[in-house]
């Protein structure tokens, strides 16, 4: 084996970690910070001893997404994922034991669609006869969102209630670039693409505005359905609370009924008046504190502990599985990558999708597939190969796909291929176009005194000069080819769909929807989240409940491939490396969150693809709503 500076670093935390004792070895941290919230006492409910139960569930900070990357961490070390918090949920809907749930909302990071699964998970738990009860020290639009799904909304005494609707902004480059001397050359296929726009124009055009502008209504109108819904209120009721709710103190607040309860910390006015004082809490409600096969092996021989944790683990199905492949970020050739660095962000290789559904198509146990998508695009070569791949599985096992927060150009291209597709309402679905282009330095060049002299052998040798614009010949055969790809996404949309697509002329161009609207329109299936398609795909192989175990992908990675890809290749975005862009990006990073910050790295790695390909199926650019 190579030496490697990352296998110095293991060989010292192994080191460190011989030095402790067992106990302290496999002691599992908490996953969240203590709650600010006193509670009488939480305990966890043993099989034999269930009585009236309550569970107390916290949602704070983010929630992963996929399977725990790090093959040494448990889930609960990893922290709590999303498909964790929903299995939690329906395990008091489903025990006769529980009287209710809890939610602290302790100031929770979530995206539109976790809100979104999270609200389904709560409002059928209230349908079944048990109280939701959901507390927060404040309540923004997305916290209220999840709260109405309940049937008791808790404030804290003095705490505040700030509703607003949705707000989106877009940047126009066009203006900054001409002061840099930069002169972009992008074509678009497709009148809403939109592609070009923010690189060429200083505002959107009347087309751009009507693609943003029906996306917006969509997101909007679901978004106070969902109060309205949960509060038993009229829509314009909601938007009244939304006026009122930054003027009213907390008394004011109860008044205006926006508000259920006020409560101290302790929660003692809610909790004994809905479900009385003799019961217990549980924290855990069905998910166990397992520790992992690798925890197991070094508690077993503490001097395997570097062996192990350089190991990659052995994962194997055994018995009738459900695989779930998790494919995040820009689509594009070659291997996946999972943003494991500081800045790094995720792609979708089309060679490991491929791999993967190679592995499974020849797994006995593996009976059927679930694809949970994010993406905006990227590759048209890679989408077209991954489409080919996930057809190819589907003629012998059934393979559905589960659109998270997007499926956008290539997304949406590969998402199309599969049997069935489920999507969130909130998702973002379609963009079917094709884009394409470069940036004249020339004047940038000028400006700082560097000077380019080219030279070129043979025919289109200096189309992608990054120092002259396209030539009239030279655009026209761009967008030929871009045209090709362009039917060709429209082929394999209009062959993946078929009958369901209702008019594929109403939904090309570019034009983007919400969830909801793409079902109206037959581009997906059902509205659902990601447990939905799973028990959809288990139908489809045939699988009863409880017939089947669930295995996400990809796999865990042993500790020195995890400090390999951190210490490999530039840890910052688009090839920046100086101190001083990582300070700056840290800064940019923590202004505008996790979430908004995966959306724009995502679309801007997404362009830097047409370094290497000439054509993409993308929608280049973040859309970011508050």
């Amino acid at each position: 084996m190579p030496h490697h500076p990352y296998l110095l670093v293991a060989l010292f935390l192994c080191c460190l970690a011989l030095l402790l004792p067992e106990s302290a070895l496999l002691a599992q941290p908490d996953t969240v910070a203590e709650p600010d919230v006193e509670i009488e006492e939480v305990e966890e409910v043993q099989p034999e001893e269930l009585g009236e139960t309550v569970g107390w569930l916290v949602l704070q900070g983010a929630l992963r997404e996929g399977p725990v990357r790090e093959a040494w961490l448990t889930e609960d070390e990893a922290g709590p994922s999303l498909r964790t918090v929903l299995d939690q949920i329906q395990t008091v809907a489903e025990g006769e034991h529980y009287l209710g749930l809890v939610v602290y909302l302790d100031m929770p990071d979530l995206t539109a669609t976790q809100v979104d699964a999270i609200y389904h998970a709560l409002r059928g738990l209230r349908d079944t006869g048990k109280t939701v009860v959901t507390f927060a020290q404040a309540y923004s639009t997305a916290e209220y969102t999840l709260a109405s799904a309940g049937n008791i909304i808790a404030l804290q005494h003095k705490g505040m209630v700030e509703l607003s609707g949705m707000h989106m902004e877009e940047m126009y480059l066009a203006g900054l670039l001409e002061k840099l001397g930069v002169q972009p050359n992008f074509i678009q296929v497709g009148q809403f693409k939109g592609a070009s726009e923010q690189m060429m124009r200083k505002g959107p055009s009347e087309a751009w505005s009507k693609n943003m502008d029906g996306l917006l209504d969509g997101m909007y109108a679901t978004l106070v359905q969902r109060i309205a819904e949960g509060r038993g209120i009229t829509v314009e009721q909601v938007e009244q609370i939304m006026e009122q709710s930054w003027t009213l103190d907390d008394r004011g607040l109860l008044r205006a009924g926006i508000v259920d309860r006020l409560v101290g910390r302790d929660l003692i006015e809610v909790t004994e008046l809905e479900f009385g004082d003799d019961f217990v809490w549980d924290t855990e409600m069905g998910r166990g504190s397992e520790i992992n096969p690798m925890q197991q092996a070094i508690a077993a021989n503490p001097m395997m502990m570097l062996t192990a944790l350089l190991s990659e683990p052995n994962i194997q199905t055994s018995g009738p599985t459900v695989v779930v492949i998790h494919a995040s970020g820009a689509i594009v050739s070659g291997d996946s990558s999972y943003g494991d660095s500081l800045f790094g962000s995720a792609s979708i290789g089309s060679r490991t999708i491929d791999e993967m559904l190679d592995e499974a198509l020849y797994d006995d146990n593996v009976k059927a597939v679930v694809l949970r998508l994010d993406s905006p695009g990227g590759s048209a070569l890679a989408s077209e190969v991954m489409w080919q791949a996930i057809r190819e599985f589907g003629e012998s096992k059934p393979i559905v796909c589960s659109i998270g927060s997007m499926a956008a150009s290539g997304g949406y291209y590969i998402a199309s291929a599969c049997d069935e597709i489920y999507v969130e309402p909130r998702a973002i679905v379609g963009s079917i176009g094709v884009v394409a282009g470069k940036l004249n330095l020339e004047g940038l060049f000028n400006l700082v005194g560097i000077s380019v002299h080219t030279r070129s052998r043979g025919p289109n040798a200096d189309i992608l000069s990054s120092v002259d614009n396209f030539t009239d010949e030279q655009r026209e055969k761009l967008e030929a080819s871009m045209r090709l790809v362009y039917e060709q996404f429209k082929d394999r949309v209009s062959t993946g769909r078929g009958a369901r697509l209702k008019d594929l002329e109403a939904v090309d161009e570019g034009m983007l929807f919400t969830g909801g609207q793409a079902v109206d329109h037959g581009m997906v299936d059902s509205l659902g989240g990601l447990d939905d398609a799973i028990t959809f795909a288990a139908k489809q192989a045939g699988l009863e409940d409880e017939d089947y175990s669930v295995m996400e992908l990809p796999h865990p990675i042993s500790l020195a491939a995890y400090l390999q890809s951190m210490l490999s290749g530039p840890s910052l975005p688009f090839g920046l490396s100086s101190p001083d862009q990582a300070a700056t990006l840290a800064a940019a990073k923590a202004l505008v969150g996790d979430n908004a910050w995966r959306q724009v790295t995502q679309a801007m790695y997404g362009i830097t693809l047409l370094r290497d390909e000439q054509v993409l199926v993308l929608m280049p650019r973040a859309v970011v709503v508050k």
